[in-house]
């Protein structure tokens, strides 16, 4: 995992063998004429000259037989991967590596962060190839960072945690854990509170919000640009003395529950949940985007239409019977989709008149393995 692009993961070591195959040109073996059966005769008196044998010239003329010599293939032998050998993890290790990403960071850690490092990589060091590799590297900087002017130490920090944010937006957890201990340094928050507002939320909060409107509108209409990222942070930090303290709590999770709900929870709740999370989202959100309120109709229609039809019965169905039932309504949905016009949506426009922090603080995904849909 390289510090300034972590790209944490386990590399799978892969062994190819290369077979070689020896053909052997064919044999020719060609038949014999059969000798001919000699007929007694009187024995010749020595005057007599013994006649010259000759050749028997065969009748039919023989066609050679070709045999080819069979390709005898070697013995196959299993490919055994090799062996990874781990080094260990010394109590010096974790010292070097704890003191030189607090220098990294500008960050001095305090006796319990030191802990949580301690435990995490004693937790996870055998298995944790990613972060064997940033531990390595990291302690790789020490030269760098001894000799570095503090103009260059500040921007190998930038780019580090900006490399860590980006890392987190596409899933790791662990650039997570890593960019956490520099949100909770209170020189680097963005709000003050308990908790306080941190970059990591804002950031994430930007990309809820544009998988919210994505899922809304069935395709992709928006991304979490720096312009929108910029917009939700400066928006956030405005509204975040005026929240509840439940609501602040909530964003102080969502960063590690977004991650669970957007790449695996997600998908693993039924057709019927996606749907009515959809419409959730179209109903907080229509009121500062109208784009979507067309396209939030149509799914709120359809939706009502199948619990209305006395043919589905859709209070009688089960998880799969509803799926199947929402997949044959797919195709007239899809029919009336295609008659509304196409929009792009540039939702850093639409910030300054949001409520963010209830249009993606109180969404129900906090909820997602808890939440009943009816």
């Amino acid at each position: 995992m390289k510090l300034t692009k972590i790209n944490p993961g386990a590399i799978a070591l892969l062994c190819t063998a290369s077979l070689m195959l020896g053909i052997v040109a064919p044999a020719i073996t060609v038949t014999p004429p059969a000798k001919p059966t000699p007929t007694p005769t009187a024995k010749p008196t020595p005057a007599q000259k013994a006649p010259t044998p000759t050749k028997a010239t065969p009748a039919n003329p023989i066609t050679p037989a070709i045999t080819p010599k069979p390709i005898s293939l070697p013995n196959s032998t299993p490919t055994v991967a090799p062996l990874v050998i781990v080094p260990a993890l010394t109590p010096t290790i974790i010292t070097n590596f704890t003191n030189l990403y607090g220098q990294v960071l500008a960050v001095k850690f305090t006796p319990n962060q030191q802990q949580r490092i301690s435990t995490r990589l004693n937790k996870e060091w055998m298995t944790n190839l990613g972060l064997r590799n940033t531990v390595a590297q990291t302690i790789a900087l020490e030269p760098q960072l001894a000799k570095g002017t503090p103009a260059e130490r500040t921007q190998l920090q930038t780019n580090l945690v900006a490399n860590l944010r980006q890392q987190v937006l596409d899933g790791d957890a662990d650039s997570l854990w890593l960019v956490s201990f520099y949100d909770a340094s209170p020189q680097n928050w963005l709000a003050p509170g308990k908790p306080p507002l941190t970059r990591m939320t804002t950031d994430i909060s930007a990309d809820a919000l544009c998988f919210m409107v994505n899922e809304i509108m069935g395709k992709l209409v928006s991304t979490p640009d720096l312009k929108l990222k910029n917009a939700i942070a400066a928006k956030l930090t405005t509204e975040y003395p005026k929240i509840s303290i439940d609501t602040k709590q909530t964003f102080s999770r969502l960063p590690a529950n977004w991650l669970t709900f957007k790449s695996s929870d997600w998908f693993r709740r039924s057709d019927e949940f996606r749907e009515q999370m959809r419409i959730h989202w179209g109903q907080n959100l229509e009121a500062y985007i109208p784009e979507l309120k067309e396209m939030n109709k149509l799914r709120r229609d359809r939706l009502a239409k199948l619990k209305a039809d006395p043919t589905v019965r859709w209070d009688s169905l089960n998880a799969i019977q509803r799926q199947a039932a929402l997949q044959k309504s797919d195709v007239a949905f899809q029919t009336s989709v295609r008659t509304l016009a196409p929009v792009k949506i540039a939702l850093s426009n639409y910030i300054n008149t949001m409520q963010v922090a209830n249009a993606i603080g109180n969404s129900p995904t906090r909820y997602s393995l808890r939440l009943k849909v009816k």
